[in-house]
């Protein structure tokens, strides 16, 4: 009432005194008060008497249709018994509505099968509340998720509650989740995380992993406590093939009630990803342990490294647990084929021949090279490398990388070595090194741009000595960032394939697609083993959802109007499902909880749930400003 009345007195102050006097001051001032009253009202949102009528039923039955409600026992599903209990209810005048998930679900059909995911009870009794409902019978497994905001919901709303339990005591184990590392290297082992619930701690589940079709691993996960998940690690070995490959968990132990759960699927990309960053190293030397991390940073394309270790035998850069067993020079080549960016360390005269015709083809390429032989691979004369301490100079020259070198001090930083001054030096040095730091400048760098590409050369060696000092791994990591900067800078990007937002989609999930602008107009083609499904024309440049599909594997492919394919592929709907997690609850507390609640809480409904409010507030506003307007006021 208090500040009722000071928003009252705030009103008739404002026409009274602050305003110009104009003959309709106080009726504008009243209506300027009912609004501000109206909504003080709605922020604190008293409760309304309500009426039974026959509009508004104040007996409701709850019906779970949450997937967990399919568990079989003894032949018969919960979902069954109380569909049947339901029924009875509703034939002696009780308000039947479905909830599941989120909250309640009155648009799909009472006899529908119970698909929803979760079982979130506190909205339905909250949505049922302001709906005008004086006594709700819950009829469910009572394997609640929201057990917290359950309980306080049947301590504070005005609803008399009970609850009967359907299902039983189901014996159940399922997977929760599967992951598997994104890129596996095809000739090296990987680790996939497991996550398991069911069954009583300390008893092994037998969970089987397969590639594709074939069985690759049987293990024994323990079990965890009831409401809980056990998580392992299992080792995985080496892939059979390239490209995506489809991994599964299959749980293998018997005498399940509720299936649905029992396999979780997921993909990876084995081998290199095309459209990365490849670094190949041909001698041993510091400078690619420091710059593969970098450039992998500041471009922020996936980056694989190679380090040549023998002849046709190549190690992997990295991390010791990343780099799995050496690789021969036909993998180095597809990988460097695929890059958007290849980065050459020591090429020189007695290089492979294949190294020589990578970096001569147009594309994105960083080149190191050991010799003048090296520079000579790219279209750079240079003279034989030089010895010396030769220092970076303080004047950074204009250049396209000089935005990336502003505010880096280079003065005393460590020296280089190597120096191969260009026979037709570029006109803009990116970097100028000084012989003792006192002699003519030299170019560091040299930017060759191309037709269909450009290419980078560095000129100098020990690079890597800046990345080992405090003080100079801002200005190596400058330094690196804008030579990417500049390779990458004006690239075409190939137009993105038609595709799924994802490669495995939660059950229920709708199944959204990615159609890049360029792609055109096409046609989108979804098959399962049962056949087609989705069979529709597509227009690009949007997100188009093909509806939530039925847990299971499909095939996608995607022609142009042209009748070329534009896409094609496979994805999987996930049937994995914690619906059998949460332990059900005991009807006797959830009883007692909603009785001591409900003799004290208020009730009525709410008035944020009347649109009349809203609308009054809108009306007086509108009436307001006209009668200002009319009346001279702005």
């Amino acid at each position: 009432m208090v500040l009722a009345g000071g928003l009252v007195g705030y009103a008739f102050w404002v026409y009274l005194r602050v305003e110009l006097a104009v003959p309709a001051a106080r009726g504008l001032a009243v209506v300027r008060a009912l609004a501000l009253v109206l909504v003080l009202l709605l922020l604190f949102d008293p409760r309304l008497p309500t009426r039974s009528t026959g509009d508004a039923p104040e007996q409701w039955v709850l019906l779970d249709a949450s997937l967990s409600m399919a568990a079989e026992l003894d032949g018969r599903t919960a979902w069954t018994a109380a569909l049947d209990r339901a029924r009875s209810l509703e034939r002696d005048g009780w308000s039947l509505v479905r909830f599941g998930g989120v909250g309640l679900d009155p648009d799909a059909e009472v006899d529908a099968d119970p698909q929803l995911i979760g079982s979130a009870l506190a909205p339905a009794l909250e949505a049922a509340a302001e709906a005008g409902a004086r006594e709700v019978r819950v009829l469910s497994d009572l394997r609640f998720e929201d057990r917290v905001a359950l309980g306080s919901a049947l301590e504070s709303l005005p609803l008399e509650v009970s609850f009967e339990a359907f299902g039983g005591t189901a014996t159940n184990a399922g997977i929760a989740s599967l992951q598997v590392p994104d890129l596996l290297q095809p000739d090296g082992p990987a680790v996939a995380e497991l996550e398991v619930f069911g069954r009583a701690g300390g008893d092994s589940l037998a969970v089987e992993i397969l590639e594709e079709d074939r069985v690759v691993a049987t293990v024994q996960v323990s079990g965890a406590s009831p409401g809980l998940r056990s998580r392992a690690a299992i080792d995985l070995p080496s892939p059979s093939g390239e490209g995506r490959v489809r991994y599964s968990a299959r749980l293998a132990t018997g005498g399940d009630d509720f299936p649905d759960d029992d396999l979780a699927v997921a993909f990876t990309n084995v081998g290199h990803e095309a459209g990365g960053l490849v670094l190949v190293s041909l001698v041993p030397d510091w400078e690619p342990r420091y710059l593969l991390p970098v450039l992998e940073e500041v471009t922020g394309l996936p980056a694989a490294g190679y380090l040549r270790a023998g002849p046709d035998r190549y190690v992997r850069l990295g991390r010791a647990v990343d780099r799995g067993a050496p690789v021969d020079s036909a993998t180095v080549r597809r990988a460097a084929t695929d890059a958007a960016v290849l980065v050459v360390h020591g090429i020189g005269g007695a290089s492979d021949p294949w190294i020589g015709s990578l970096v001569a083809r147009p594309g994105r390429r960083l080149l190191l090279p050991l010799d003048e032989a090296g520079a000579a691979s790219v279209g750079v004369d240079v003279s034989p490398p030089r010895e010396g301490e030769w220092y970076a100079s303080p004047d950074v020259p204009t250049s396209p990388i000089a935005g990336a070198l502003v505010g880096v001090t280079l003065q005393g930083l460590p020296p280089l070595s190597d120096v191969m001054v260009p026979s037709d030096p570029s006109s803009q040095p990116p970097l100028q090194l000084q012989l003792r730091g006192a002699g003519a400048p030299e170019s560091a760098l040299h930017l060759v741009p191309r037709n269909e590409g450009r290419a980078a050369v560095v000129l100098a060696s020990g690079f890597w000595r800046w990345a080992m000092r405090s003080e100079g791994r801002e200005p190596y990591r400058r330094v690196w960032s804008g030579v990417a900067g500049w390779l990458l800078a004006d690239q075409e990007v190939a137009a993105a394939e038609p595709r799924p937002e994802r490669w495995v989609f939660d059950r229920g999930e709708p199944v959204a697609w990615s159609l890049p602008a360029d792609s055109g107009q096409a046609h989108l083609v979804v098959r399962s083993s049962e056949g087609t499904l989705v069979d529709t024309t597509v227009t690009p440049g949007g997100r188009l959802s093909t509806g939530p599909l039925p847990p299971g594997a499909y095939a996608y492919d995607v022609t142009s109007s042209a009748g070329d394919t534009i896409g094609r592929g496979r994805f999987d709907v996930a049937g994995t499902s914690v619906e059998m997690l949460p332990e059900p609850v005991e009807p006797a507390l959830l009883t007692q909880t909603a009785s001591m609640g409900a003799g004290d809480a208020p009730r009525g409904t709410p008035l944020r749930t009347s649109p009349w409010p809203y609308l009054l507030v809108i009306g007086l506003l509108c009436g307001e400003w006209i009668v200002r307007r009319r009346s001279g006021l702005r």
